[in-house]
């Protein structure tokens, strides 16, 4: 196992925004036979409660740009200062370029701003502020502004109710500095590729030969596919073209891997659990995230679940939106984070908090250059006749 170690690199601010749409797990009785006993257990159990989703219209993109537009306005951040923009996703705007220079021209950043994306699921956040910090301790770089956005819910049919009540949707914005003071941060990334087939959605790239759709034979596979359904060992029922989701591989690297990743990285920093205010783990559910705590040696009030149980799994916006939610008063001069999830990877960071100004949640506001479905089709079609 791999470990980094960076001594010039301040978090100065961290902003969250997530959808003003919520939904009560107790307002969806219907699909537990009307039963609240049975919701009752499932809260106690998994923690469903309420989630944040976006509409059809909205991309992570545009969850980032409003998380970032807060932050700059919060903190008074002169855009001509960011060197850098790097943009975690998994669902870019397109396929090609970067949705970060979308983002970059939105944000109205310097042409001497570089920017990216990096593919990254829900280890992302840890795993940006790791590719970040590289770049800064570098010295090629003084001011980076570090995005995450994404929207799991999107398109999940309500009465799967194996994915629909754990998603919510958010975006965040985290600036990093160089400091001349010494600041030290710690990671340690580990990557278990041979599970990459547990979480993935299958047809949704070149492998497939998405990127042939004009073919008419390409195009009638596609809609062949899309209608097609098969039963899991679990008998369960999912659309062969959706994502594809194998439990129990998940389910077990998550119990196995994570739990050491934490306990190796702790021993590296010759520190114990009992050194950390406070564990804050991807929010994959209640059960999960508490299992991983106790099994990596933490009591189970020092591992909260606050952002899943009131927003929902926002996959790389779970740890950011966490801090947000913490008690003002912790002492986050040792906050341990760890991200993980498709890849199979576990980012672990041991981050210094202590003056990083944390904004409050804050209900996202759709941007005036979005657009519908429609709205972007026809300002496609007016664009190439050159209207």
């Amino acid at each position: 196992m791999s470990f980094s170690k960076f001594e010039h690199v301040k978090i100065s601010g961290i902003s969250v925004v997530v959808p003003e749409d919520e939904i009560n797990i107790y307002d969806e009785a219907e699909y537990y036979g009307g039963s609240i006993k049975k919701i009752d257990r499932m809260r106690k159990m998994v923690g469903f409660w309420k989630r944040r989703v976006a509409d059809k219209n909205t991309t992570p993109s545009d969850l980032a740009y409003n998380a970032a537009q807060n932050l700059i306005k919060e903190m008074h951040i002169d855009k001509k200062s960011i060197d850098a923009l790097v943009f975690v996703v998994q669902q870019p705007d397109v396929i090609s370029p970067a949705t970060a220079y979308f983002l970059h021209d939105k944000l109205g950043l310097s042409k001497d701003c570089i920017a990216t994306d990096i593919n990254q699921g829900c280890a992302g956040w840890v795993f940006g502020l790791h590719m970040v910090s590289q770049m800064i301790e570098s010295g090629a770089y003084k001011k980076v502004l570090l995005l995450n956005g994404d929207t799991p819910s999107v398109n999940i049919d309500k009465s799967d109710r194996n994915s629909a009540p754990i998603f919510g949707d958010g975006g965040s914005a985290t600036l990093l500095e160089y400091s001349e003071d010494k600041i030290e941060s710690f990671y340690s990334i580990e990557t278990v590729s041979s599970g990459f087939e547990a979480i993935v959605p299958p047809f949704s790239g070149a492998r497939f030969g998405l990127y042939s759709i004009q073919e008419d034979e390409v195009f009638e596979k596609i809609s062949e596919i899309r209608k097609e359904k098969v039963i899991m060992p679990t008998g369960n029922e999912v659309a062969l073209f959706g994502g594809y989701l194998d439990g129990i591989s998940v389910f077990d690297f998550t119990i196995k891997a994570v739990p050491k990743n934490i306990k190796d990285f702790l021993e590296y920093l010759n520190l114990t659990s009992t050194d950390i205010p406070v564990l804050c783990l991807h929010q994959a559910n209640k059960q999960i995230v508490q299992s991983v705590g106790v099994e990596a040696g933490f009591d189970v009030e020092k591992v909260p679940y606050h952002a899943f149980e009131n927003y929902g799994n926002s996959t790389m916006c779970s740890i950011p939106t966490l801090l947000a939610c913490l008690d003002k008063n912790i002492d986050k001069e040792k906050m341990l984070c760890c991200g993980f999830g498709n890849g199979l990877v576990v980012a672990s960071s041991l981050l210094n908090l202590k003056d990083t100004y944390i904004s409050k949640v804050e209900n996202f506001v759709k941007p005036t250059y979005v657009k519908t479905r429609d709205e972007y089709v026809d300002y496609w079609r007016k664009k190439i006749k050159g209207e």
